[in-house]
């Protein structure tokens, strides 16, 4: 059975695309939660002009974000924090993080691009993964100095 994705389901297709499944998978699960509809003329014929304008919608944010990752490649943020010995009495999350480069390289990011194990609680230099896409990752040099 064909149906067209209304959202991006995970191992099986992206918004708009037309895929093929198994009826009682596209019965008792795509349909009931609104992942997809039914792969009639009309829907098919929507979902190609949708897909068109997503392929390049991200394009567009794929070449964005490369001169972005360019930017923030020689970016190194400084924080001065209260700290005793080698811990912090607080610690740097991802707010933080998104506030410094706001400031520093004038990039607007979300908060789910930043992507921390943990908050940094110690001093000394750090790194931290920024994801722009799927695709384009960067390392951001987080130096933390006590106060």
């Amino acid at each position: 059975m064909q149906v067209v994705l209304k959202k991006r389901v995970p191992k099986l297709g992206n918004e708009h695309d037309i895929v093929k499944v198994k009826p009682g998978f596209a019965r008792n699960f795509l349909f009931p939660l609104k992942f997809a509809l039914p792969a009639t003329e009309t829907e098919i014929k929507r979902a190609e002009i949708l897909k068109a304008k997503r392929v390049e919608k991200v394009e567009t944010l794929l070449e964005n974000a490369k001169e972005v990752a360019e930017k923030l490649k020689s970016v190194t943020l400084t924080f001065k924090k209260k700290a005793r010995a080698e811990k912090l009495y607080g610690s740097i999350k991802e707010k933080d993080i998104i506030d410094a480069l706001n400031e520093q390289a004038k990039v607007e990011l979300k908060k789910e691009m930043v992507k921390m194990d943990d908050h940094l609680k110690t001093l000394g230099e750090h790194t931290v993964k920024v994801q722009l896409t799927e695709d384009v990752v960067v390392k951001v040099k987080v130096m933390i100095e006590a106060e």
